[in-house]
């Protein structure tokens, strides 16, 4: 009786500790995105005057995304390609990198939350995301275990998975190139080219301004 009893005491420690390490430090708060196009990121940013380019044809400048609108971002390419896990996922900015946090259902009982780091970077136009510090509640994750979560969504989204690099290539942001991204002060600050047919329509189209 007293070896079973020994027993049941280090099963309910063994699972008492797992809740409590699956538990997160701080719940985010979580409020659904929304499905946007490249034609209201453009119209609903904030941005500052462009200059006219003639090759290729455009208009050069640069906008301003808040956290929100990056939200809609990763809302709208999890709901195009069918996944899930990130839908609600709340979206906090922080110095170079943003940072991604998800409710996650661990053993499909528990309230957890999945958390990640995401730093971007522009190479010959193309967006590459670095995904770092994968956490579950409050274990941390293996670079392993990351690069293992990654490539299950391989077959899922138009990009290319590098290790821990996501590619996203500059014919999936057509027509907007990109030059440059920077993260600062809660925003994100896209340098960008918006390749256009007809100049006077775009402007219009788009509402901006003409240096």
């Amino acid at each position: 009786m007293k070896i079973i009893t020994s027993i049941i005491i280090i099963v309910l420690i063994l699972l008492g500790g797992t809740y409590y390490a699956l538990m997160p430090e701080e719940k985010v708060s979580v409020e659904k995105g929304k499905i946007i196009t490249i034609e209201q990121l453009i119209k609903e940013s904030s941005i500052d005057n462009f200059e006219i380019s003639k090759k290729p044809l455009g208009l050069q400048g640069k906008i301003s995304i808040t956290s929100q609108e990056f939200k809609d971002i990763v809302y709208s390419v999890m709901k195009t390609n069918n996944i899930t896990e990130l839908e609600d996922a709340s979206i906090i900015l922080e110095n170079d990198k943003v940072k991604i946090v998800s409710p996650y259902k661990a053993f499909g009982i528990i309230d957890s939350q999945i958390e990640a780091y995401l730093t971007p970077k522009i190479s010959d136009n193309n967006l590459n995301i670095e995904v770092s510090n994968l956490k579950l509640g409050k274990i941390n994750l293996s670079d392993k275990t990351l690069i293992n979560h990654l490539n299950s969504y391989k077959d899922k989204i138009p990009f290319t998975l590098n290790g821990k690099v996501i590619t996203i290539d500059k014919s999936y942001t057509y027509p907007i190139v990109l030059n440059n991204i920077e993260i600062k002060e809660n925003e994100i600050i896209l340098d960008l080219n918006l390749q256009v047919n007809n100049i006077i329509d775009a402007i219009s189209k788009y509402k901006i301004n003409i240096k």
